[in-house]
């Protein structure tokens, strides 16, 4: 037996076709974007005792064992992770404070796009560190905690994904866990 197809069928399927295809390749490029984008969780070495809110005195420094990362990288991290926080900073209940957060940045890679592009899993971008908060003026410790951002997508992809989306990254990480928010 065979079946019977009309030509007005073929439109109809043709267009079934292309909506999945393109909801295959936004999908895919949502899932690849969300990689580079991913707020790593924080690993505490100590438990945060103090959440900084809104109205909350908040300086940043950087420091970095890796000599890979340049004076000007580290402010301009240090920069990113004060207006991460301000931003992401809650409605408070108390007397304001102020806090420092010292990080020190324990490994720090640039990687390769060429290499990613013709090696998947090669040239990846590593910020690593280890927070420190301290509620000040008597610099008392409230926490440290790790964070570790890493990028290794191959592809054509990897060539959009630069350090400043990995910093960007890794500050909003650090406003995250210092704010309490997830």
């Amino acid at each position: 037996m065979y079946a019977v197809t009309f030509p007005h069928q073929f439109p109809i399927t043709m267009k079934i076709q292309n909506a999945l295809r393109r909801l295959f390749v936004l999908a895919a490029a949502l899932v690849l974007s969300s990689c580079a984008t991913h707020t790593p969780r924080a690993v505490y070495v100590t438990p945060l005792t103090a959440v900084i809110s809104q109205g909350d005195g908040v300086t940043t420094q950087v420091s970095s064992t890796d000599a890979r990362m340049s004076e000007e990288e580290r402010q301009m991290l240090g920069n990113r992770i004060t207006q991460a926080v301000q931003s992401l900073a809650q409605p408070g209940s108390g007397k304001p404070g102020r806090y420092e957060l010292v990080v020190n940045i324990t490994r720090f890679t640039k990687g390769s796009a060429f290499v990613r592009t013709a090696m998947p899993g090669m040239g990846q971008m590593h910020l690593d560190g280890v927070v420190t908060v301290y509620q000040m003026p008597k610099r008392v410790p409230v926490g440290q905690f790790i964070i570790n951002k890493a990028f290794a997508i191959g592809g054509l992809y990897s060539l959009a994904v630069n350090m400043d989306t990995i910093a960007n990254t890794y500050a909003q990480a650090v406003a995250k866990t210092v704010c309490q928010v997830r």
